[in-house]
């Protein structure tokens, strides 16, 4: 269970902190964070698209800093299961609503939102819920925690690059800009 909580815990941790740092990482990318909630028909993403976005930035930045530390490392999975179990909700609303806006959970994207970015809400969840399950589990070996840090880190790339990946081998020529300047990615 050590190495699965580790695992989580890493991919947690730091899918939340790209996502943190794209709406943090400038007050322009937060107006432009904001600006795109408020364009959403999700009605409390619309009516209230300010506080909204400072809750979401808060809550992933409090994630990736109780993530950090083995001590809280439980309460980070369960806060993050918490905020993606909205997040999905909030994705699928937004969807099946019509939304043809680019997601922006990671920086500014070309690809709409859709299915792929609900399913991989409701995954990186379960990701949570296994990881506040597995919280606590003690011991290891040092070969293990090594690999459970690296499947971590190699799941949190797919997730974050979810998008390019799959124009990739699509062949479309919709992936995102990547972690550019501020003019092309927020």
């Amino acid at each position: 269970m050590a190495y699965l909580a580790l695992a989580c815990r890493c991919l947690i941790g730091l899918v939340f902190a790209v996502s943190a740092f794209s709406k943090l990482r400038s007050r322009s990318a937060f107006r432009q964070f904001t600006s795109w909630l408020a364009g959403l028909p999700v009605p409390l993403a619309r009516s209230r698209p300010g506080p909204v976005a400072a809750a979401m930035a808060v809550a992933e930045a409090a994630i990736v800093v109780l993530s950090g530390m083995p001590w809280t490392a439980g309460a980070a999975q369960v806060l993050a299961a918490l905020v993606l179990a909205v997040f999905t909700a909030g994705t699928w609303l937004a969807v099946a609503r019509g939304a043809g806006t680019p997601c922006q959970c990671f920086g500014v994207s070309a690809t709409p939102l859709g299915l792929r970015h609900v399913v991989r809400n409701a995954l990186l969840c379960v990701a949570a819920v296994a990881g506040a399950a597995a919280a606590g589990a003690g011991g290891g070996r040092p070969a293990g925690l090594v690999v459970s840090l690296a499947i971590g880190l190699t799941i949190a790339l797919f997730v974050v690059f979810l998008d390019d990946l799959a124009a990739l081998f699509s062949g479309s020529g919709d992936a995102s800009p990547g972690l550019a300047p501020e003019n092309s990615r927020s």
